[in-house]
């Protein structure tokens, strides 16, 4: 009996731990050196010592990767020097990380209470306080993240919660406090992320386009991601999650400023790092300042657009790039103004551009001509919606030329500027080509006149017994190819040349009718009688 009361109260522990393996209760705190796991053990909350720091910090890692991969830090800026230290959950919901004295170090500072709280390690690698029977979060730590951003947690800002979701390095690989670069949303003009170094803009993502971030390229929608973003005006975020969830992905705001998309390697056991920006120097911020074209395939990386020059020509060719460049012919609001089509571009910074979901692309190229101040106008959906007006109302920075991958933009500028345009072309030829036609027809005239005054000519000379060339009548003698220029005569001719056919001329008579001798000496022509003989028959023939 006293063996099975044992047996029963080994298998209640087992119970106890094998279901409590997730969860931190009142009672249950957790101290340095013990762990708990999530349910599908691909997460950890542990204490830790970064690299060779030998500081104790409380966090969640990765609980299956053999480097140790750190996704979230309690105390990132208050370690802890001791081994003594535990993190109690308190009756009100709220989590303490207490010292070796007693102090305590960090909390969740929950303003909200359950009558049974529990604190639980989800195997989405957050870490949540609870009540025992709900769903409904006191807490979370998806909230307040530090370096990475795991699948499943939401990035943005929301005015009405007070609630910031970004990304802060570390400070080194040893140091988990706060570096100096940062992953935050700016929701001035139309709301996009920016990498920061303190307060300075290292690389700008650029805004949604519906499908993803319009200045990362290599951001494309993949059968392997799901992205969720949402804008209104009062908060803007964005969250992405795996299909398969059995791989294992990070975003993280390295030490160096770079933000990194890496996948777990089983094989190799390390991290591979799929998307890193800034990728090039054309990713940098405004490498190519106002209206500087950037692209990182040519040498010099930097250009001036179309109609557009540099600012400070002798710098810009000595590859100083920082006075960017202007219209060649300066906007004026009382002059015409067109617009003219940039494809294939990263969108200029909107953080001083408006923008419209139901307006058209034509309305918007109207919203902009309508206003002195727009300087550009764009669609930035992608969808196929053809719905869309961003308008741009300063200076166009941080642009670079993408190809395939990028968008298009429309700029105001000048209408001279479009002297060599298609509109142009068009009125040109609208001007120019009904000219050449009416030369074109004056000349046909001109030709026709010509030849019916020579027409007129030959009459008048046939009238009067003169014979003229005619390319109309052909006879052969030696050759039925020879072309001839035969003499003609009118009737009132020949009679006279016959003797009014007398029967002394009269040479003789066959199937043609009768053939007539004639003699006659022309002004410029001594014709052989064989020749004339057969005119003469020919044109008896036609009388008779």
């Amino acid at each position: 009996m006293e063996a099975i009361n044992i047996l029963f109260f080994l298998s209640s522990i087992w119970i106890l731990s094998t279901t409590a393996l997730d969860i931190i209760s009142v009672n249950q705190p957790l101290t340095d050196g013990t762990t708990i796991i999530s349910s599908g053990a691909k997460f950890k909350l542990e204490f830790f010592s970064p690299g060779t720091s030998g500081k104790h910090y409380l966090g969640i890692l990765f609980n299956e990767v053999t480097v140790q991969t750190v996704v979230w830090v309690a105390n990132r800026e208050t370690p802890l020097n001791d081994t003594s230290s535990a993190l109690n959950l308190t009756r009100q919901g709220i989590l303490t990380l207490v010292n070796g004295s007693g102090r305590v170090i960090w909390s969740s500072n929950s303003t909200r209470h359950v009558e049974n709280p529990i604190a639980q390690l989800l195997d989405s690698g957050n870490l949540v306080v609870r009540d025992d029977s709900t769903e409904n979060y006191l807490w979370q730590s998806f909230d307040y993240p530090t370096d990475t951003a795991l699948p499943g947690m939401k990035l943005g800002i929301d005015l009405k919660t007070g609630f910031r979701g970004f990304l802060r390095s570390w400070k080194s690989r040893n140091d988990p406090s706060e570096g100096e670069f940062s992953w935050v949303f700016d929701l001035r003009g139309f709301p996009q992320p920016f990498v920061m170094n303190g307060s300075i803009e290292r690389y700008r993502s650029g805004p949604w386009n519906g499908r993803g971030f319009s200045n990362s390229p290599s951001q494309l929608p993949s059968p392997d991601y799901n992205y969720t973003y949402i804008s209104d005006p009062e908060k803007v975020s964005f969250m992405y999650q795996l299909t398969d969830r059995s791989i294992l992905a990070r975003v993280v705001m390295q030490v160096n400023g770079v933000l990194q998309l890496s996948i777990w390697n089983n094989q190799t056991q390390n991290w591979d790092d799929y998307v890193s920006v800034p990728a090039d120097n054309c990713d940098i911020y405004g490498q190519c300042q106002s209206y500087g074209l950037c692209n990182s395939g040519n040498s010099p990386i930097c250009r001036c657009p179309d109609k557009f020059e540099p600012k400070d020509p002798t710098e810009w060719e000595r590859g100083n790039w920082s006075k960017g460049c202007v219209r060649k012919t300066s906007l004026n609001c009382q002059k015409e103004v067109k617009f003219l089509k940039y494809p294939g571009i990263k969108f200029p910074d909107t953080r001083f551009a408006w923008y419209s979901r139901g307006v058209t692309l034509n309305a918007c190229e109207e919203l902009c001509l309508r206003n002195c101040s727009c300087m550009a106008y764009a669609n930035p959906d992608i969808t196929g919606t053809n719905e869309g007006c961003l308008l741009w109302f300063n200076e166009l920075m941080d642009i670079r030329e993408f190809g395939a991958s990028g968008q298009d933009i429309y700029v105001k500028l000048d209408s001279s500027e479009l002297g060599n345009s298609s509109t142009k072309m068009v009125k040109i030829l609208s001007i120019s080509l009904p000219v050449a036609v009416l030369g074109l027809l004056l000349a046909l005239c001109l030709i026709l006149y010509i030849r019916r005054k020579k027409k007129d000519q030959n009459q008048q000379h046939f009238s009067k017994g003169r014979g003229t060339r005619s390319s109309e009548m052909f006879c052969t003698n030696e050759s039925k190819d020879e072309e001839l220029d035969l003499p003609l005569f009118d009737f009132e001719t020949i009679s006279h040349a016959t003797n009014n056919f007398s029967l002394s001329n009269k040479l003789g008579e066959g199937g043609f009718g009768p053939v007539y001798k004639v003699t006659m000496l022309t002004e410029n022509f001594l014709f052989h009688p064989k020749k004339l003989i057969r005119s003469a028959a020919m044109d008896t023939q036609q009388l008779t």
